[in-house]
């Protein structure tokens, strides 16, 4: 009877070694398995991505031509300032940016163009034209302000004498 107990405890303690290395085993494999993704769900991952993008990024365009615009509308609302001052010690307003400590022929940030034209005692006409990839705002690729007798301060867009049909300047 004793080498029978012995027999079943050598038993026993095969086979928790056995569970042991079965259970370390099962461990083993579910870790590297868990390590990795598979092609078909990387694909479909980046596909999903690619999705996203092609949605969002025209929206994300436009967006930044609105915010840009606030570029072109800052400084011409800047020089307007500036070429009221100038008008108050001399007898016509400014044709000339440098005149007005404007150096750059372009907006602050540089996302337009600027240019003077019309000038007289009574009267300027103040553009800022969009350049680079602002250049592709097709609604408010002109803006511009206007100061004459019959109007104080008009502000326009693309190249329409009295309007703002782009609502460039909401």
């Amino acid at each position: 009877m004793h080498s029978t107990r012995q027999g079943l405890s050598q038993v026993n303690v095969s086979v928790q070694f056995l569970n042991e290395v079965m259970l370390s085993l099962m461990q083993t494999q579910k870790i590297s398995h868990l390590q990795g993704f598979t092609l078909a769900e990387t694909l479909i991952s980046v596909s999903l991505m690619a999705l996203l993008m092609g949605i969002a990024l025209p929206s994300l365009e436009t967006h930044w031509q609105h915010a840009r615009r606030q570029d072109a509308q800052n400084t011409l609302l800047q020089l307007h300032l500036r070429q009221l001052q100038w008008r108050g010690l001399h007898p016509e307003f400014s044709s000339q940016l440098p005149d007005l400590d404007w150096a750059n022929p372009h907006s602050s940030a540089g996302h337009y163009r600027l240019n003077l034209e019309s000038v007289s005692a009574q009267a300027y006409v103040l553009h800022a034209t969009a350049i680079g990839l602002q250049a592709r705002d097709a609604a408010c690729q002109v803006m511009s302000l206007r100061v004459s007798e019959a109007s104080p301060l008009l502000r326009t867009s693309n190249e329409f004498l009295l309007s703002d049909p782009g609502r460039c300047w909401k």
